[in-house]
């Protein structure tokens, strides 16, 4: 009976090509564009939600009325922070951060990189997990400096860069940690971690 039905189905096919290909044309057009607008929609409500604390982590945000309307942006004074952290004693842990592009230098070598200059707490607050080095310790001395595998790998090829030093501004960094290299579905970015708000 369903060998039957099948027979059918290809001759009406075969009878109506232009027709036919249309409609295969169409079906295919609108399962893959279907299928790529779930994946995007899958990516993008997946941004940062690999943290064990996702659902306790929060962005202080600024606001101002300018010209009449209200808006809004994610730049606070660093006082905020510390401050918050001290009048409300239900927040565990915070960490400030900001971006910014220096020229690193190893050797002879020398780079130009993305760092995010951030707390102590960050890497103990959020789940980037470090392949090298202890998350509680490797950003607690103004002298240390957390890398990814990239720059690793583009600093110091294939040695071992725990314990190496990376000169920033004339300023002498050690390599306590080495951290995977970020996924695709985070909203930071950065190759290096130093400490350097206060």
């Amino acid at each position: 009976m369903i060998k039957n039905y099948f027979k059918i189905a290809v001759r009406n096919l075969l009878r109506n090509k232009g027709f036919s290909a249309i409609n295969i044309l169409g079906l295919v057009v609108g399962m893959a564009s279907a299928i790529l607008i779930l994946l995007w929609i899958y990516n993008e409500v997946s941004y940062d939600r690999f943290h064990r604390n996702a659902p306790y982590l929060y962005t202080a945000w600024n606001r101002g009325t300018f010209d009449g309307k209200l808006q809004c942006w994610d730049g606070t004074p660093k006082i905020l922070g510390t401050t918050l952290k001290e009048e409300f004693p239900e927040i565990a842990a915070m960490s400030r951060n900001h971006s910014r592009w220096y020229v690193t230098k190893a050797g002879e070598k020398k780079i130009s990189s993305e760092a995010m200059v951030t707390d102590a707490a960050f890497l103990t607050m959020f789940d980037f997990p470090l392949l090298q080095g202890d998350v509680r310790t490797a950003l607690s001395n103004a002298g240390s400096i957390v890398i990814t595998q990239r720059m690793a790998v583009k600093m110091f090829g294939t040695e071992d860069a725990l314990n190496k030093v990376i000169t920033i501004d004339k300023d002498n960094f050690t390599v306590t940690g080495i951290m995977k290299d970020l996924p695709t579905n985070t909203a930071f970015t950065f190759e290096f971690l130093p400490p350097g708000i206060t």
